[in-house]
């Protein structure tokens, strides 16, 4: 869920339930489209720990796997998060025979749909930029209640992301060339994990 609670963004409602994540596993996996554009330029994927590389079929990283930091929202009953924040823990590093561009510390807000990280090119901390932006409309989560006693389990999968023109220029500068626009979805955000339901805040 950390990954969904940093990629999602919506307008939440008052009496939406509330939630603390507990534990989880997020994940970030590049699409064909990305793949296929970053391989011409020989580019990698790389994990930063404590993230994880996903493989694909022939064994190149097609993404990373990350636990939470923290994350925290509501989530309407029909499976749309409202507001909350999240952050997780390592990232991912774009790679090439002349460059790289790392992305640690991945958050996100609700309902602001941007999903910010700390960008490091080279050896060269550049500091926290807008990287991605999620669409709102994409989002749904599902919502397994635990017995008496256990904490809910909380899903979402197939979140789109694009990139910022922040993110677009942070790449072309250090690859020096232009390989994303800002329509294109480069990741999909998927997660998993137990929570906690909040007390309702009283209405006065």
């Amino acid at each position: 869920m950390g990954g969904t609670a940093a990629a999602a963004a919506a307008t939440g409602s008052a009496a939406d339930p509330a939630f603390t994540l507990l534990d989880g596993l997020s994940e970030l996996q590049a699409t064909e489209l990305a793949l296929t554009r970053l391989a011409s330029e020989g580019i990698e994927i790389q994990a930063v720990e404590p993230a994880v590389p996903i493989t694909g079929a022939d064994a190149r990283v097609v993404g990373v796997r990350m636990t939470p930091e923290y994350a925290n929202g509501t989530i309407a009953l029909t499976g749309q998060p409202g507001s909350g924040s999240g952050r997780l823990l390592g990232g991912a590093v774009l790679t090439s025979p002349t460059a790289r561009m790392e992305i640690t510390g991945i958050r996100g807000s609700l309902p602001d749909n941007r999903i910010f990280a700390f960008l490091k090119v080279n050896d060269q901390w550049v500091g926290e930029l807008p990287m991605y932006t999620g669409d709102p409309a994409a989002v749904r989560l599902s919502v397994l209640p635990g017995t008496p006693g256990k904490p809910t389990v909380i899903k979402g999968s197939g979140i789109p992301l694009t990139p910022t023109q922040e993110g677009l220029d942070a790449f072309a500068g250090a690859f020096g060339t232009a390989l994303f626009a800002l329509t294109d979805v480069v990741f999909t955000s998927s997660g998993e994990g137990n929570a906690w339901p909040l007390p309702s805040s009283p209405i006065g």
